[in-house]
């Protein structure tokens, strides 16, 4: 009889520290893709804002500099700030990769922002250093 209630005692513990191996191993797994699911969007953010960066510098580079001279007062407009905006975000979308705009655009971040924020971060810092 004792034997029986260890042999049970034994095979109840056995499946048990399995099944928690088997938990413990998903958990881990879940956890690593978390972690690789963040560096993806921390690195196709990073992408997006260097790119936004360079255009910056490129629309500065040229049309800023011109738009500057031929005006009277030598400021853009409101629509001449509006149509940088424009192109701002769409050349910035042009050099980023499908892949990273599809990470981000799966985490619901705002694309928009990001390369608003990022122009006029590189601005900011611009204005400063002239």
């Amino acid at each position: 009889m004792n034997n029986v209630i260890i042999e049970v005692a034994t095979s109840v513990a056995a499946n048990l520290a399995i099944t928690l191996i088997a938990v413990l191993g998903a958990w881990l797994a879940a956890q690593i893709g978390k972690s690789q699911k963040l560096a993806n969007i921390s690195a196709a953010v990073e992408e997006l804002t260097a790119a936004a960066e360079n255009t910056v510098l490129e629309l500065k580079q040229v049309m800023v500099d011109e738009m500057k001279q031929a005006a009277a007062d030598g400021k853009l407009t409101k629509d001449e700030i509006a149509t940088l905006g424009d192109l701002l975000w769409e050349e910035t979308l042009q050099k980023v990769s499908d892949a990273s705009i599809g990470v981000l655009r799966a985490a619901n971040i705002d694309i928009n922002a990001i390369i608003k924020g990022a122009g006029e971060a590189m601005i900011a810092r611009m204005k400063s250093a002239a």
